[in-house]
């Protein structure tokens, strides 16, 4: 045991098998930064069994071509990689839970005080932040998922000095190209790359930024004294989903 998951950043995914702790280390002092009632803890409000069960049945179809490559050990290494990664994005959202209800203690009370979830998440949401969000995993989905455009770079002799004017305009036309594709939706998609955006995009439309407001209502309910409404269990998301829509933003969610 070396305290990993004695931090409120870290949930584990079988939290069951966690060997128990022997003492050889001594207790890390973390930063009052979430509410100390005891319900307020990494066993009400671990979301992992749901977000396991999302990535295998959802993330990996829509990211992974289908067949077998026979590459176990490296695939499991980055499984591993990724859903502990995912796993801590979508448990910050209780550090964001605790900064909103302390901008508006009363207002996340009253709600909680009479059973409104839908109200605690209208409460929480911000639309405008979730669209800016968007288009940045967008976009560096599609910068980081494609080859740079060396035809476009200036090609240096031995001897010659560092055009760095140049070579800056060359990267910044090819910046400007790839977020021209990643904007485009549907149809005038012709995206040649690693990864499609439109998926990235989708896994946090209708994934992670889903699950992580799961998580804060869950969070403020508990956090203002109340059990969190069934929907909002941690073995389940609030508005299932079983198939990312790639489509366009205009896609039925429901």
């Amino acid at each position: 045991m070396v305290r990993r998951y004695e931090s409120p950043e870290e949930h584990a995914f079988f939290p069951n098998r966690l060997p128990p702790r022997d003492n050889a280390l001594t207790n890390l002092v973390y930063p009052d930064l979430l509410s100390s009632k005891p319900s307020v803890n990494n066993i009400n409000l671990n979301f992992n069994k749901i977000l396991l069960e999302k990535y295998i049945n959802v993330i990996v179809p829509a990211t992974c071509a289908p067949g077998d490559d026979e590459q176990y050990g490296s695939a499991v290494t980055e499984d591993i990689g990724l859903l502990q990664t995912l796993s801590k994005r979508i448990h910050y959202g209780k550090f964001v839970a605790e900064s909103k209800y302390r901008s508006d203690p009363e207002g996340y009370q009253k709600l909680v005080d009479a059973g409104d979830a839908d109200g605690v998440m209208a409460l929480l949401t911000n639309a405008e932040v979730e669209a800016r969000l968007l288009t940045r995993a967008r976009l560096k989905a599609t910068t980081y998922g494609r080859e740079p455009l060396l035809s476009s770079l200036p090609t240096l002799q031995a001897g010659e000095e560092d055009d760095s004017t140049s070579i800056i305009a060359a990267a910044a036309a090819s910046a400007v190209v790839a977020a021209v594709e990643a904007m485009k939706k549907g149809d005038e998609r012709d995206f040649k790359g690693k990864m499609d955006p439109a998926i990235i995009e989708a896994i946090y439309r209708e994934l992670i930024i889903p699950m992580t407001k799961d998580v804060e209502v869950a969070y403020l309910f508990l956090r203002c004294g109340r059990e969190p409404p069934e929907e909002y269990a941690s073995d389940r998301m609030s508005v299932d989903v079983t198939e990312l829509c790639t489509g366009n933003l205009e896609c039925d969610l429901d």
